[in-house]
């Protein structure tokens, strides 16, 4: 993740923007927005539902003529993305699961062993730094 910012807040309701980068063979940028809610199970336990609300690719990336296709284009990385998040506190910390959903477009012809590694890996190391930068959060 290399930018993220809060766009609108309701309670335990957000909408927000995060920018992703990958780098395998090629490099990717998505911008991606995501509506994130927080619901509380009882009085230990918490949940989180994010499902992504758009995914753009975006093209030559922090260059003056940067642009984002349309969301839907592009080669196919990433269509769409759900996390499901559990929050328990017990055992003195915080215990947390994930899962996520993804969902990527068919690869275009001939491209197929340039962008594949970077659609099968994309999802999962997402989910990695995520919760690794969780993880850094909550020790500090």
């Amino acid at each position: 993740m290399i930018d993220s910012r809060l766009l609108s807040r309701n309670g335990n309701e957000f909408h927000i923007f995060l920018r992703l980068l990958k780098k395998k063979v090629i490099t990717v940028v998505l911008n991606t927005e995501h509506e994130v809610k927080y619901s509380p199970v009882d009085r230990t336990r918490w949940r989180s539902v994010s499902r992504t609300t758009k995914i753009a690719e975006v093209d030559r990336a922090g260059k003056p003529d940067e642009r984002e296709k349309p969301p839907g284009t592009g080669e196919g990385f990433l269509w769409k993305l759900d996390t499901y998040w559990r929050f328990e506190e017990r055992d003195g910390g915080t215990w947390v699961e994930c899962e996520a959903i993804s969902l990527t477009r068919d690869v275009p012809t001939g491209l197929g062993w340039i962008v594949e590694p970077v659609i099968r890996s994309l999802p999962k190391e997402s989910l990695e730094n995520t919760l690794r930068s969780m993880r850094a959060a909550l020790t500090r």
